[in-house]
């Protein structure tokens, strides 16, 4: 671990509490009494009042606190194939789906579910894990919803989209999918957003209308908001000048937007916002400061579920002679103090709670490692036919 110092700042604010105390006080003065001889009269039996009992006061017993519950542990995910297993922080197995058995919630047969003209992804969305059912190279148009302990909870119905069209909010409560509403004959796309959930009605919470030439589709859904992609038709990907980036309150609509020109969307989470750069491979902007290594490229960046620290994986630049093997570097960023530290031959692929993240080292294996790095328990072998996929939260 080498501990560096950052190199450059950009527009750090900086703003001043203000607080006010308010106080009152009064004083009263006791009565003054004068006492003065008075006769005393024994009252006739006429007179003599009944006594009356005075009720004894019961007090309302206070209401007993119930503890909160402790959140479950994290659940990692893996996949073989279309197969899913779900195992412990220790790699140790919960529960897995066969293909047979994931067909089982799509109403297929073994056989139909093992044919190669059907597939299934998953994809992890808080406590539960997604599954989407299609034909071969079409569109998705069931997804059924699964608990962190293997048990069906649902069934979604959709209209047909492609795979990467339909999105999870970070509880799993809910999901959104994009919808292009454009004419077969219209070059200026438009469409809108909706939002659904198990129990709720679908509801439209945005309506996209993209320049000429353009096209807009959602590219996630943290606790920042559902995030939007404007890119152009035939641009080259994330490193494209012209791309723009937003988020979308789904209880409003309100967009926001995130990044436009020079710098990509990597993340937004937790407050925090994190792009790579096009003019600068090896510098990656968080929260308006700028990180860079001359000799490594930015791959990737996850933020912890808390918005503490961003993971930046990095790779070195092509030594430019015969055999050259490259390095890969997991940048730990603290925001607190804008301290970095390497963290040398791992790529950082997940998070595991606010205070352990998971990589995969150069051999192979996915592990569980502190905020400094140092391992805490392994999650899959690379001899194992399993790879990492996700994490489910508790």
């Amino acid at each position: 671990m080498q501990p560096r110092n950052q190199h450059h700042r950009r527009g750090l604010i900086a703003a001043l509490p203000s607080a006010l105390l308010m106080a009152a006080c009064g004083a009263g003065a006791l009565p003054s009494s004068h006492s003065r001889h008075t006769p005393t009269q024994v009252p006739s039996a006429a007179t003599t009042a009944t006594p009356i009992a005075t009720p004894t006061i019961v007090p309302t017993p206070s209401p007993t606190a119930v503890p909160t519950p402790l959140p479950e542990p994290p659940l990692a995910v893996l996949s073989q194939g279309q197969e899913v297993e779900v195992v412990n922080g220790q790699g140790v197995e919960q529960w897995r789906l066969t293909n047979a058995q994931e067909g089982q919630f799509f109403g297929l047969t073994a056989q139909q579910a093992n044919s190669p003209d059907f597939e299934v992804n998953a994809k992890e969305g808080g406590t539960d894990l997604f599954l989407f059912y299609q034909k071969l190279n079409t569109t998705i148009t069931k997804v059924a919803v699964v608990s962190r302990t293997g048990k069906l909870l649902g069934m979604v119905t959709l209209p047909s989209l492609p795979y990467y069209a339909f999105v999870v909010s970070p509880t799993g409560a809910e999901w959104a999918w994009s919808l292009d509403q454009t004419p077969t004959l219209e070059t200026k796309h438009y469409g809108v957003v909706q939002v659904g959930g198990l129990g709720e009605a679908n509801r439209t919470v945005y309506h996209w209308v993209a320049p000429v030439g353009f096209y807009e589709q959602m590219a996630g859904w943290t606790n920042s908001g559902i995030i939007m992609q404007r890119y152009e038709y035939g641009g080259c990907g994330i490193f494209d000048p012209a791309a723009a980036w937003f988020t979308i309150n789904p209880s409003t609509g309100d967009l926001t937007e995130l990044f436009t020109g020079n710098d990509q969307f990597l993340g937004a989470s937790s407050g925090v916002t994190v792009a790579a750069l096009i003019n600068d491979a090896h510098a990656v902007l968080i929260n308006g400061v700028d990180y860079s290594e001359s000799k490594s490229t930015i791959v990737g960046a996850i933020i912890s579920p808390d918005g503490a620290n961003v993971a930046v994986s990095r790779i070195s630049d092509y030594g430019g002679c015969a055999g050259y093997t490259p390095k890969n570097t997991v940048e730990m960023v603290t925001l607190a103090n804008q301290s970095h530290v390497d963290l040398q031959n791992l790529t950082a692929v997940g998070w595991w709670g606010d205070d352990q993240f998971i990589a995969n080292t150069l051999s192979g294996n996915t592990w569980l490692y502190t905020l400094q790095g140092k391992t805490v328990s392994e999650i899959c072998a690379a001899s194992s036919p399993w790879t990492f996929a996700g994490v489910l939260t508790g």
